[in-house]
Formats: structure tokens, sequence, C-alpha cells
């Protein structure tokens, strides 16, 4: 897998974000959803492109000339050091181990170089390949929220995972 994570503009963001919305995005979050224009889009992904304390990378493959991903972490908290990180790839390059490699890497530089502690991540209890991808990279199911994801008129469970540094740096050094 020759896939890269390196810096992402507005525009590639926005443009993803409109694969994410063909998808239905809409379904795969549990937060509000706010109807914007693409400027809209953009203005908001350069404002958190410039929030030093966000940090959004996208992925890239030697010789595609759009990213096939993205990953995101944000709601830095000083206090305990930790972020929430997400994540989407497009369609056509999931199953290949992609994100796999590229959330491990993420969450190794969110440690050692950005000073966090802990990564958390939340998803739908129905999404089952993020579900099976943030156990593959080590994180640990921390709680459930009950019927707190509506999808298609269901309610449904959100799950709260979360990797902690040493956990992160002790499965490095198991591998060497």
């Amino acid at each position: 897998m020759n896939a890269a994570l390196g810096p992402i503009s507005a525009e590639a963001l926005v443009w993803l974000r409109s694969l994410e919305d063909e998808e239905g995005f809409d379904s795969m979050t549990c937060r509000p959803i706010h109807i914007r224009s693409s400027e809209e889009k953009r203005r908001l992904y350069q404002a958190a492109l410039d929030e030093p304390n966000t940090v959004i990378l996208g992925l890239w493959i030697p010789g595609e000339n759009d990213p096939i991903g993205k990953l995101t972490a944000s709601d830095w908290n000083p206090r305990n050091r930790n972020m929430e990180v997400g994540y989407y790839l497009r369609r056509e390059w999931r199953g290949k181990g992609y994100m796999r490699s590229a959330l491990q890497t993420f969450c190794r530089r969110l440690f050692l170089e950005h000073g966090c502690h802990k990564v958390m991540a939340q998803t739908g209890a129905f999404n089952v390949s993020s579900v099976r991808l943030l156990e593959a990279c080590g994180f640990r199911r921390d709680g459930v929220l009950r019927q707190h994801h509506e999808k298609d008129g269901i309610l449904y469970d959100d799950f709260i995972y979360s990797l902690l540094a040493d956990e992160c740096i002790k499965s490095l050094e198991s591998r060497e």
C-alpha cells in the first residue's frame, strides 16, 4: 500500500464531502446536519485547516490527482490532551487496508507530534466496517450511547472508542 498522509486543500475537502453526501453522510453522523452551499463549506473547511488545534490530512495515492480519503482530529482538550478522530475513504478504495494503515499512522502522529494522550472515535452500532476498523487499530470500546443515532427513523446505539498513547506505542514496539 503506497498511500500517504499529506496536506489537503479546502476545495478537495468540499469535493470529498460531496462524495460523502452522495453516499448518505447524514445517516452516518448523529450530529445535526446543516445544509450549506459549496462556498460556505469551503470557508468552514479553510477555517478548520487554519485552526491550530485541528488536524486534517488527505490520504493520497501516487498517480492519483485527487485524494482517496481524509482523516480529521478535532475537539482538542488541553486539560486531558484528548482529540476526536474521524475519517472518510472513497468507496472504490475501501476494503484494501488503506484506511487501517492511515488511521494507525494518523494516531501515532497525534501522540508523538501533537502531544495527545488519548484519541477518541464515535460510530453507529450499525456501521460494522467502522467498528471493525477501530478495533483492528487497537481502539477499545469505552461505552455505549443508547438509542443515540437516528437512521431511517430508527434509533441505534452509538459506540464510543478510545486509544491511549501508551497502548499505541506498545503496539508499535511489539511489531518491531
